[in-house]
């Protein structure tokens, strides 16, 4: 017999759920959203997070203007962005998708005023079985989804449906996102809400993030996970009333079943209903069946099997802790002390040194390793740091990750570590590694090099500009020239300003305060030609020169 869900009750207060009754309620807390956590998990935060986080008021301003006159500004403000590969694994790739943040806070502010009709569509918490997304955004945090529902949440219902079955089935969906059509979810979404202004502009976004296809959803950003989630609801409930017992995360799927004949028969189905009502498949190399047994030996939420090693009960503990800091908190220092007191029970040293002797590292738990770099003490820290540079080949995987903690470390790093940080990354991109032939990869090294002002370094940024074809990490390049105070070469590409792409004027635009008189000239001439957001870019960039405050990429 199945055991009946436990419910489940949200850590969010009931008077901290937000509910928007207009647009403008639901784009403030949009922009709130997007200045705490970024755009997107995949790409480095752009400049014009800080712009929004300074220019509240006026970004809201210009994104009412948009949605008063939402056709012409779709056709007068191009809704730019940009998709660049990401590493999967050792030989995997995705495409991650950056679209141009004041049309990305739009896409969010219109899903979040129909969010409560997409999480009331969506097959009920109470069932125990949807575990990714789940829509409860919280005005004291701003953050969209709900923290009791998650990755390990869904694991540790896993391991308990394991317990009660004697076969698991573990697949996930292939290329998932990419292949979402939209009429499909334009069907889901009217069935959904009856806001039909809004699900007529998310369409016609997501059309121009497709360059004009009927399918593909942005990867990264919370607006099309919680998009996503209703596409899968019609699935999830032909599964329940068939009676299959699963449990979902995403597009991962775990099905338990009492005999091999109802597993295949339960595998079957899930593939047919996948494929006729969304046009999906699920990944052959993934698709796998396990005695219950099997499955829950290597499952590290089935507490009756911790191992006899040592070393792995120690690494499935660690993968249990939640390291997490939240500057914003009231209780910000506390949770600090805590965070630190919790880390400092583990050899994060000898955890992560053992992992990168392998030829292939276990990536939930190296990241998680690697984040808590971060919260060493500093002796332990500089040596973790050398060593984490020495090994990024085995890293691969999680090449982002290392950049991003190394380059949040670097002001408390020695200077022979910082140093031997920059030699590194200056040697990966100057030889053409495949490390940095990744495009996200690369975007991370430029973000590390920023921090590195040398003729040396200048040179190979401007050599990056030169071969790249990334308005992404051109923008960056130009930023962090100009932060270097490369002001011949910022002079030489003003210019030819018109030739450029949308990323790349906007950071030019920022740049050009290097310049001194050359560059109030120049802006001056060519302010009544911008769009409303970048002209509040230029402003912006004024009062970061009037205060002597430097434009610092993060």
């Amino acid at each position: 017999m199945t055991k009946k869900p436990s419910k489940r009750v949200s850590a969010v207060k009931p008077e901290h759920v937000f509910k928007p009754k207009t647009l403008e309620q639901s784009m403030k807390f949009a922009i709130e959203n997007i200045v705490r956590y970024g755009d997107t998990d995949i790409f480095p935060f752009p400049v014009e997070r800080q712009i929004i986080r300074d220019k509240k008021k006026e970004v809201l301003e210009i994104l009412l203007d948009i949605n008063k006159h939402f056709q012409e500004s779709v056709l007068e403000i191009p809704i730019e962005h940009e998709k660049l590969l990401q590493a999967v694994g050792y030989t995997g790739f995705r495409q991650g998708t950056q679209i141009d943040p004041i049309w990305n806070i739009c896409l969010l502010g219109l899903v979040l005023l129909i969010g409560h009709d997409i999480e009331r569509k969506r097959v009920a918490e109470s069932k125990g079985v949807i575990f990714s997304y789940r829509f409860r955004p919280d005005t004291s945090e701003y953050s969209v989804f709900s923290k009791d529902w998650g990755w390990l949440a869904f694991q540790k219902k896993a391991a308990e449906m394991a317990k009660n079955s004697k076969f698991v089935l573990s697949c996930d969906i292939s290329d998932f996102y990419p292949r979402v059509y939209h009429h499909r979810l334009e069907n889901a979404l009217k069935k959904a809400t009856s806001n039909t202004q809004a699900i007529e502009r998310i369409k016609t976004i997501l059309s121009e993030l497709s360059r004009g296809a009927s399918y593909g959803l942005p990867i990264g950003g919370p607006a099309a996970r919680l998009l996503s989630e209703l596409l899968l609801n019609r699935v999830d409930r032909l599964l329940l009333v068939k009676g299959v017992s699963f449990c979902r995360f995403v597009d991962d799927y775990y099905v338990f079943a009492e005999t091999k004949e109802d597993i295949y028969s339960h595998l079957i189905y899930l593939c047919e209903t996948l494929l006729e009502n969304e046009g999906l498949t699920l990944q052959k190399t993934k698709t796998r069946i396990l005695s219950s047994a099997e499955f829950l030996e290597t499952s590290v939420f089935a507490e009756e099997n911790v191992p006899e090693d040592s070393q792995e009960a120690e690494r499935r503990k660690f993968l249990k802790l939640h390291i997490h800091y939240d500057p914003y908190s009231d209780t910000a220092e506390e949770d600090y002390k805590t965070l630190k007191k919790e880390i400092g029970k583990f050899d994060i040293v000898g955890m992560l040194s053992a992992e990168m002797q392998k030829a292939r590292i276990s990536e939930p738990l190296t990241r998680k390793l690697v984040k808590a770099v971060a919260h060493l003490s500093p002796s332990t820290r500089d040596s973790a740091v050398v060593s984490l540079m020495e090994n990024l080949h085995v890293l691969y995987p999680i090449f982002p990750t290392v950049m991003m903690v190394v380059r949040g470390v670097l002001l408390e790093l020695s200077e022979k570590a910082r140093q031997f940080v920059f030699s590194e990354v200056r040697e990966l991109i100057a030889t053409r590694s495949y490390l940095c032939s990744v495009p996200v990869n690369l975007a991370f090294a430029v973000r590390v090099l920023a921090a590195d002002n040398t003729e040396e370094t200048d040179a190979l940024l401007v050599s990056i500009y030169a071969r790249s074809v990334s308005m992404l990490i051109k923008r960056d390049v130009i930023l962090v020239l100009a932060s270097h105070n490369a002001d011949f070469w910022i002079s030489a590409q003003i210019k030819q300003f018109t030739n450029f792409t949308l990323w790349e004027r906007r950071a030019l635009i920022i740049a050009s305060y290097v310049l001194e008189d050359e560059g109030a000239y120049w802006r001056k001439r060519i302010r009544n030609s911008l769009s409303p957001f970048d002209r509040l870019v230029m402003d912006w960039a004024g009062d970061q020169k009037n205060n002597k405050m430097p434009v610092v990429l993060g």
